[in-house]
């Protein structure tokens, strides 16, 4: 089975859910651990975080697969969820990317991995130089899009942007993953398949949309072929903060043993199902997962 270097920063939320108000460790990297975790995929964390909050790593399913880069913020995130897929969040937009330098800092050995998984929280989290470092590792990238649109409004509430620089980022990227609310910000003129299309004109091969209860779209540039996948019912919906990392990083995971676009969304539909129902991180199995119809 892959190695996945997983890079991001972890946070500190405070997700306000149903009228409940809840402090929480975050950050893609974080929820994405648990499903590599708790269905035995090997795996590296590269995160950033302030010394202060050395204490987050704790929350983990395996701190030993966490290599931590020492930055002068943490990212904060507030997430009012208005319904399942609609919410009002703010941020301190910390300014602490990992960089090529810090990359090399920690003595990462790239040939170790299979895969490389990226998932930038703001726009600064990404940095061109070790983006280009990665791509020219050989090693298939994959990128979760979210925070690339987001930019700082007032009271420190977040805004979706276009940046000028995607289609730079976009030409290093092997596969995409976007939410359909923000396929339809960058294309509001085309349907959810077009703008799959069009981003994958841009530069990945492949591009996977998350629709929640209404499934997912792929759409595979090689195969010029748009998959629609249908979502899995969920018996009660407790929490849906980290699902679409649990979606991405489960995909991945299916993606790198070469099966189909439909077997990867399928398999991914199903553990982000499970995390739905769930308060916190996916805490799952492989047999949970296979037996789930």
């Amino acid at each position: 089975m892959a190695k996945f270097l997983i890079i991001g920063p972890i946070t500190k939320d405070v997700n306000i859910y149903n009228g409940i108000t809840e402090s929480a460790v975050g950050g893609a990297v974080y929820y994405e651990s648990f499903v590599f975790e708790n269905l035995n995929v090997d795996h590296v964390i590269l995160t950033t975080l302030n010394m202060e909050d050395w204490n987050l790593l704790n929350d983990f399913p395996n701190k030993d697969n966490v290599l931590a880069v020492i930055k002068d913020e943490t990212l904060i995130f507030e997430n009012e969820y208005l319904n399942d897929s609609q919410r009002i969040q703010k941020s301190n937009f910390a300014n602490i990317p990992i960089t090529l330098s810090n990359f090399n800092a920690v003595n990462v050995d790239i040939d170790e991995f299979d895969a490389i998984l990226l998932n930038p929280l703001v726009l600064t989290d990404l940095d061109m130089d070790l983006l280009r470092y990665l791509n020219e590792s050989g090693l298939p990238v994959f990128l979760s899009l979210q925070g690339l649109l987001r930019e700082k409004s007032e009271g420190g509430r977040v805004m979706q942007v276009k940046p000028n620089v995607l289609e730079d980022i976009l030409d290093y990227v092997d596969v995409l993953f976007l939410d359909v609310y923000e396929a339809q910000f960058l294309y509001p003129d085309l349907s959810a398949g077009d703008a799959a299309r069009e981003l994958a004109s841009l530069g990945p091969n492949e591009v996977i949309i998350t629709q929640n209860k209404e499934g997912s779209l792929i759409y595979r540039n090689d195969e010029d072929k748009l998959y629609d996948i249908d979502a899995y019912d969920v018996k009660e919906k407790i929490s849906p903060t980290g699902a679409g990392d649990t979606y991405m990083a489960a995909y991945v995971i299916k993606h790198m043993e070469n099966e189909d676009a439909a077997k990867c969304a399928d398999f991914a539909s199903k553990v982000a199902s499970l995390k739905l129902e769930t308060e916190g991180p996916f805490d799952k199995t492989w047999d949970d997962v296979l037996n789930l119809k």
